[in-house]
């Protein structure tokens, strides 16, 4: 079996055709899920970026544990199980995080270990940026831009960026390293390519013909707030400003779509969809005004720690998979730590004994029911921990706090209720996911029963994977 893995960063699962959006124009991916399984229940678990791709890599969850951390050398991950299995393995990513260490991320030092265990890999760098725009300005509110702290060198990377060509973009560039590594390496009996783009992660800078798609009378098209806003409360923009931003957004995710699908016409066009299992996902959404916020999380107050809803939880997975159903949804819950087992079990290599994550393929033969009965999803806040052998430093954790005075929140979801579980000291929230998607109306107080009973399989599920004690203890009650 031939694996091929597509990882699209901060892409909302609601920005597509085949999960139900009618105005945004993603042509490729959406013709991806007719030839596969979609996944209409797929859930964050660590979040954000690099602890979700280390449930992605180990098939075990990090929230609870580490957070933002780097994989320790000694911890397996499948791309190097399936290295060791004589698989010619490759990383093809634009994703800094996934090799910079912490205290030296200017000059790459490859200690995150996500590049552990394969055979090749690739760091994909964008070309150097054009000359900027001479007529490009600040906005009169520098503080409403995310990195306000040295206004005129974001400007001047902004007007570069807004000369760039189509083809120039981090995901552009990416495809087409992957696509190149196709064409060399299509004859082999068993690889493994791993592709992982930043986009469309902010900024977005998309081509005037993407944003013309969405928002083309917009009069404000050169101020730079649409570049990177401040994650924050959303009250500090008008509402044209914010359908702005997500008109930047979804040129951004029309653009990922299209250079996506030239990777996508390479698989088809060498006759791998036949030979190849083919996952694509994501790792997180964005809010873009909804429940009041603009961002994923809260920077300038670590200790307001947002609640993960749909639109920041909520994942695209799509899996085309050789001999299986084509054009399929499916409703199983299922999650990143998922992927680890669901490969080896396509490789038909032995899987780890006690991994959080279970094979997709056990439910999709009918073996399984079903993978869970609950997703638990989770982030937290920043503070110091220790890199390996070198000194502690700060950065971000994003991982459950054991400190009292910080609320944190988790998301648990069983298909169709959601509960939004506080910690000591806050107030938790309940969501009927079926009559209720955007949730906006709280039912904890109507449903507490159903708010307890999936608190309960919250805790027992914490005790089980190793919560430490004094984690524990702050999420023993459900906290109305």
């Amino acid at each position: 079996m031939k694996v091929i893995v597509i990882v699209s960063d901060t892409l909302r699962w609601d920005f597509l055709g085949c999960y139900g959006n009618k105005w945004i124009r993603t042509p490729n991916i959406d013709a991806l899920a007719k030839r596969s399984i979609v996944f209409d229940k797929a859930y964050g678990g660590s979040f954000p970026t690099i602890p979700h791709r280390t449930d992605l890599f180990t098939g075990h969850y990090c929230f609870h544990a580490r957070g933002w951390a780097p994989i320790p050398p000694e911890e397996e991950t499948f791309p190097k199980l399936l290295t060791k299995a004589g698989y010619y393995t490759e990383m093809v990513t634009d994703t800094g995080h996934l090799l910079r260490g912490p205290l030296d991320i200017l000059r790459n030092v490859t200690s995150m270990g996500f590049i552990d265990g394969f055979s090749h890999w690739e760091f994909v760098k964008a070309p150097p940026l054009p000359k900027p725009r001479e007529n490009v300005k600040p906005p009169s509110s520098i503080d409403r831009f995310r990195f306000s702290k040295d206004p005129m060198r974001a400007r001047d990377h902004y007007a570069s960026l807004i000369e760039r060509k189509d083809n120039e973009y981090r995901c552009a560039v990416t495809m087409s390293k992957a696509a190149e590594w196709l064409e060399k390496n299509r004859g082999r009996d068993k690889f493994l390519l791993y592709v992982d783009t930043f986009d469309p992660h902010e900024g977005w800078v998309p081509p005037d013909e993407y944003v013309d798609l969405y928002d083309p009378r917009y009069e404000l098209r050169y101020d730079y707030l649409g570049y990177d806003p401040r994650y924050d409360y959303a009250n500090y923009l008008s509402e044209a400003e914010i359908k702005h931003l997500r008109a930047l957004y979804a040129g951004m995710v029309t653009l990922v779509d299209k250079w996506v699908g030239f990777l996508l016409d390479k698989i088809n066009e060498h006759g791998l969809f036949e030979e190849a299992a083919v996952i694509f996902t994501s790792d997180h959404g964005f809010y873009h005004g909804e429940h009041g916020r603009i961002g994923k999380h809260n920077v300038l107050n670590p200790k307001d720690d947002w609640p993960l809803y749909e639109e920041v939880n909520h994942l695209p997975l799509i899996m085309s998979i050789p001999d299986m159903p084509k054009g399929e949804r499916n409703d199983l819950l299922v999650q990143p730590v998922d992927i680890m087992a669901t490969v080896l079990d396509l490789a038909e290599i032995t899987i780890p004994e006690g991994l959080h994550g279970q094979s997709i393929m056990t439910a999709l033969r009918g073996e399984k029911e079903q993978i869970r009965e609950i997703a638990v999803s989770s982030g937290g806040l920043f503070f110091q921990y220790p890199i390996f052998e070198q000194p502690p430093h700060i950065k971000y954790q994003f991982a459950l706090s054991s400190d009292p005075t910080y609320v944190g929140h988790s998301t648990i979801t069983d298909r169709e209720w959601a509960l939004i579980h506080a910690a000591e000291g806050g107030h938790s929230e309940l969501y009927n996911l079926m009559n209720d998607p955007k949730q906006n109306d709280n039912m904890i107080m109507e449903n507490t029963e159903v708010a307890r009973n999936l608190h309960k399989k919250f805790y027992d599920f914490l005790r089980d994977i190793g919560t430490n004690p004094e984690i524990l203890r702050l999420r023993e009650k459900l906290n109305l």
